[in-house]
């Protein structure tokens, strides 16, 4: 029997469902990973299975005592106690097993969970879905703010878990190690991927052409059958009935029909050329309290070079940017800075998001329009290029999905000149297509970046360049990217 069976699952939060008509067999022993775009409803469905949300329609079947736990794509407020109390706080636990969860994880016991990071406390919320030995695990962005030694650990431990895992990733290389099966939620609507992230790729965009060529033979003749009604009085004829009713039938299909979405359409505003070095670093040591976090740097940032930057949670890469932007001085050494930089700043934290605030005031401080490549545009109309309905661009960014989030970040990130784009974790939460565009955005950027990430896929794909954190505030430059 399969572990869990949802059979013609429905869900709407007002307007067009969320979920319409899913069904799905989660067997033991499978790795599912879940795909769809930013606000699709994918937390939604792993917490409907979690059984947090109960469906409008449909029926969730589980097969009897069956063990079952989530890691959630957030961290709960009032989490409090020491590490190994949290991990253990998720109910009966055998305190045996979970010792080894926390081992493996390596993770502090004894050490306050208010006061770790917040990769360190996902990990120990990890600990806490694992402390019951589940049958079926639950994952919603397990790899959001780990670092690249957590995530391939990660991946180790998961490959080695024994039950089911159905997991929400934009980590394209995880997906690629972990995933049996690929399922995506599209349009409200479930589809089942056998095999490989590569092949659903070719499969899907299969799918997607002949849905395109359907569509087009259905509006055609929609169309001509809209001319022939309207010729009058011969269409009224009893005999021709049942054309008028074949009509009427295609128009309730066309009016139903749920389009995708279109694709975000980013750019970035070229401010001035900056001048050819953009910095110089020569043996630069710094250090906090007398702890060194860097020492020995020697790096040379040339105009359209494109730097990615590796290391472990809270080893210094956002000093390592500060320095290299002149807005920190080196406790010995010299950084020499370029000149005409105009600096664009993408924070990961989210700190510029004012919550209570709209999409809309977020974006644009209250003003109707932003300039953008010296044209003016309409703050909505801008908005709807990174997949902001009118209805969404007047909401609080406080009801915004994660991605969401990241998306009007990169929205009011782009309105701003700049020749030098710094980038702290810009892929947290992004679906795998706008990740893609950002890609190919960055490609073309003609100025510097600087990117501190921890996907290995984006990195390969985007720099020319690495500087990596190797211990002891070593910091060494490499050619290309992650691999």
């Amino acid at each position: 029997m399969a572990l869990v069976t949802l059979q013609q699952i429905s869900l709407a939060f007002g307007g067009r469902p969320l979920l319409d008509q899913v069904n799905l067999q989660i067997e033991a022993g499978e790795r599912l990973c879940l795909l769809g775009r930013n606000g699709e409803g994918k937390s939604t469905l792993l917490r409907l299975i979690n059984g947090e949300v109960e469906p409008d329609g449909g029926e969730i079947i589980r097969r009897k005592g069956l063990r079952y736990a989530m890691l959630e794509q957030e961290v709960a407020p009032g989490l409090a106690g020491t590490v190994y109390q949290v991990a253990a706080g998720g109910g009966a636990v055998d305190h045996l097993h979970l010792q080894k969860v926390l081992s493996r994880l390596d993770l502090p016991t004894e050490q306050d969970f208010a006061a770790l990071s917040g990769g360190l406390k996902r990990r120990v919320l990890l600990a806490r879905a694992l402390a019951n030995d589940p049958e079926l695990l639950l994952l919603d962005e397990p790899t959001n703010h780990l670092d690249i030694a957590a995530i391939t650990g990660l991946e180790e431990m998961l490959l080695a878990f024994r039950g089911a895992l159905l997991f929400v990733t934009h980590d394209r290389q995880l997906v690629r190690r972990l995933a049996t099966r690929i399922i995506e939620l599209d349009r409200g609507r479930l589809t089942s991927w056998p095999g490989d992230y590569d092949l659903y790729l070719r499969r899907r965009d299969e799918m997607l052409a002949a849905e395109s060529g359907e569509q087009a033979r259905f509006d055609r003749k929609l169309a001509e059958e809209e001319t022939w009604i309207r010729q009058g009085i011969k269409a009224r004829r009893t005999r021709n009935q049942g054309r008028v009713e074949a009509l009427s039938k295609m128009r309730r299909e066309r009016a139903a029909r749920r389009e995708q979405s279109g694709r975000v359409k980013m750019q970035i505003q070229a401010g001035v050329p900056s001048g050819r070095l953009v910095a110089e670093a020569k043996d630069v040591a710094f250090a906090y309290d007398g702890q060194p976090v860097i020492r020995g740097l020697n790096t040379t940032i040339m105009r359209g070079d494109r730097v990615g930057i590796i290391g472990p949670n809270g080893v210094g890469k956002s000093t390592l940017l500060a320095l290299l932007l002149g807005r920190l001085q080196p406790s010995t050494g010299t950084i020499r800075p370029g000149t005409n930089l105009e600096v664009c700043y993408f924070d990961q934290l989210r700190e510029q998001l004012d919550p209570a605030r709209s999409v809309a005031e977020n974006l644009a401080e209250g003003r109707d329009t932003v300039i953008i490549n010296g044209q003016s545009r309409h703050v909505l109309g801008y908005l709807k290029d990174f997949l902001f309905a009118p209805e969404r661009a007047r909401s609080p960014v406080a009801i915004l999905s994660g991605g969401e989030k990241n998306r009007l970040l990169l929205a009011r990130l782009f309105t701003r000149p700049c020749n030098v784009l710094v980038m702290d974790e810009p892929t947290n939460d992004l679906d795998v297509e706008t990740l893609e565009l950002l890609e190919e955005l960055l490609l073309d950027f003609s100025g510097t970046l600087l990117l501190v990430s921890h996907d290995r896929a984006f990195l390969n794909n985007v720099v020319t360049s690495t500087l990596v954190f190797e211990g002891a505030g070593r910091v060494v430059e490499y050619a290309g990217g992650y691999d």
